[in-house]
């Protein structure tokens, strides 16, 4: 069984919090959820660690709060602004030394600057995010206090070095990791972050029907929309009847 991890900095909109919190309380069934957030929220079992702000290690830490409460041997991330199916919460890894990721994700535009394009779903193939992600508590604990490690050694988690934030994804980090470690710092940094990057694995799964990333104009890795689109998908129906009507 899975433990939920929800982690939050309450700065969503309401209205796309709401729903997914809603959502991801009539998925779940009876998973258990720690949600750790920025501001009290009643949402399984919450920690709240007071408003420390919106950043990666701000996360990090969030997710560590999350990992000192999980009582399952896995865990499946559940993220602010996304809604998941019960299959998708409660997929077990079928290998525990890697991390599993469910490719089958859309992404929901609602809000932002094009909203002519409100209830659209779009797919990107070959998109790992963290929100799909489910694995070991253990193991993804390891990786979050390595990163922290090599964050107090003086790591800067450039924009758009996205292999920190995906535990066990290798494609394109590699080079990315190589400039930080070129960076002139110091040794030591170099040489944990090389083993960093090459020490994690991933495989992906897909569930019958997709999670939905939604994608509302201030999402933390920034806007995104992918080539293939529709504006209804099985299960969830069209976007702005799901948002309306759940």
């Amino acid at each position: 069984m899975n433990t939920i991890i929800h982690i939050t900095d309450n700065s969503l909109d309401p209205e796309i919090a709401g729903l997914c919190q809603r959502v991801l309380l009539q998925e779940a069934g009876d998973l258990p959820i720690v949600s750790v957030s920025q501001k009290p929220l009643d949402l399984g079992k919450n920690i709240c660690v007071g408003e420390i702000g919106r950043s990666w290690r701000s996360f990090y830490s969030q997710l560590l709060t999350a990992l000192d409460h999980v009582e399952t041997e896995t865990v499946a991330i559940a993220e602010h602004d996304c809604l998941y199916t019960h299959e998708a919460l409660a997929f077990v890894p079928p290998d525990l030394t890697v991390f599993w990721y469910n490719a089958n994700c859309w992404l929901a535009q609602w809000g932002g600057n094009h909203p002519e394009l409100n209830g659209m779903y779009s797919y990107w193939p070959r998109r790992i995010p963290f929100s799909q992600l489910t694995c070991s508590a253990a193991l993804l604990r390891q990786s979050v206090e390595e990163i922290y490690r090599l964050l107090d050694m003086g790591l800067r988690l450039e924009k758009g070095a996205h292999w920190y934030g995906e535990p066990g994804v290798i494609e394109g980090k590699l080079k990315k990791a190589a400039i930080e470690a070129g960076s002139g710092r110091c040794t030591q940094l170099q040489r944990y972050l090389k083993e960093y990057v090459t020490k994690y694995d991933h495989r992906t799964w897909s569930s019958a029907y997709p999670s939905l990333d939604i994608r509302h104009g201030s999402n933390f890795t920034g806007p995104k929309r992918g080539k293939k689109r529709t504006y209804e998908l099985p299960y969830w129906g069209r976007f702005d009847e799901a948002i309306n009507g759940r």
